[in-house]
């Protein structure tokens, strides 16, 4: 029987135009927060409260993303950056987190096995997920569910991820890992899929021309740059070019493209032959790009913004798989990455 293989990356949906971002940090006490970290998720952009609690974060543009204010023994908050106004007042409360009693069956898999898992499938099988250290994989915690043959994977503390092959240090809040087998095993040729998401930030540590050209090489066929190249109306037998089933159509006819300002863009998703299933929109396309990586997109919605740097929003109702979705954190980029 042939397995098919979907893999699914949860992105925040980032938005930006110009926007200074300045507020407080406090405890529920109104005592203020030194040292907690405030980023927008999936970027550079990020700063941390001084010993008044105060922050200020000024990005190039404005932005409708999630903006992360974490630290250590507080439950984090997330702001969307479109209800920012004024100087924010933020308060954390405390989080009380019991201790996690981990039981892994006698005889069954062992840590060791199943780290292997988790890190073929989180930071990739690649020279770029391969040169990934994870510094404190001790804070992740495993469980396997034999019924329907799923390792289940979560952290309570921030990933610390140390990319050497494309020079930048990741800390990644775990939030969700699900990797599903075809059987009763943690070899990696018998999954099926894997799914998993959470909040970051990246940090610069490394940059030469040879790390340069890794980026350039993991920014080609990724989202960002499809998404990119959609928003231009760029597309080539070199670059993407779109199918219905089999046969290429002209993307003009199923995607109009519609200036909101500088920074925002809608998609409005046009095709003849879509159908409706339980009041949701459905229409699917594949992708190829230069000529050889193949790719499949459904949409489940009738539109939805892009941003100027090509990072999508509603990205729970568009669905990619095939090349496009095999990426892993160890070939990520930030999404303000210039190209």
């Amino acid at each position: 029987m042939k397995l098919l293989f979907y893999f699914f990356i949860f992105l925040p949906a980032v938005l930006f135009s110009q926007l200074k971002i300045q507020g407080y940090v406090y405890d529920e006490n109104g005592e203020p927060i030194i040292g907690s970290s405030v980023y927008v998720d999936g970027t550079t952009f990020g700063t941390s409260s001084n010993e008044f609690g105060f922050f200020l974060l000024q990005l190039p543009s404005k932005s409708n993303s999630l903006l992360v204010i974490r630290n250590i023994g507080y439950k984090t908050e997330f702001i969307e950056l479109q209800q920012v106004s004024g100087v924010l007042k933020i308060t954390l409360k405390r989080e009380i987190k019991e201790l996690k009693e981990v039981v892994i069956e006698k005889n069954l898999f062992s840590r060791e096995q199943f780290m292997q898992l988790f890190k073929s499938q989180f930071l990739g099988d690649n020279r770029a997920g391969k040169n990934c250290i994870i510094e404190n994989e001790d804070q992740i915690y495993f469980t396997y569910d034999k019924m329907s043959n799923k390792l289940i994977a979560y952290s309570d503390e921030p990933l610390t991820i140390i990319n050497n092959y494309l020079g930048y240090k990741i800390n990644y809040q775990l939030q969700d890992f699900q990797c599903k087998l075809s059987r009763l095993s943690v070899q990696k040729e018998f999954v099926i899929s894997c799914q998993f998401g959470g909040n970051s930030i990246f940090q610069e540590i490394v940059t030469s021309s040879k790390i340069q050209e890794r980026r350039q090489k993991s920014y080609e066929g990724s989202t960002l740059q499809f998404f990119r190249n959609l928003l231009n109306n760029n597309w080539s037998k070199d670059n993407f070019t779109l199918y219905k089933g089999s046969f290429p159509t002209n993307p003009n006819d199923h995607f109009k493209v519609i200036p909101l300002d500088k920074n925002f863009y809608k998609i409005e998703v046009i095709s003849k032959s879509d159908i409706v299933v339980q009041d949701r929109f459905i229409s699917q396309f594949n992708i190829l790009y230069n000529n050889k990586s193949q790719s499949k997109l459904i949409f489940n919605i009738s539109e939805f913004n892009v941003d100027s740097y090509g990072v999508y929003s509603n990205y729970d109702s568009i669905l990619l798989s095939g090349d496009i979705s095999k990426q892993r954190i160890g070939d990520l980029l930030p999404t303000n990455f210039n190209k």
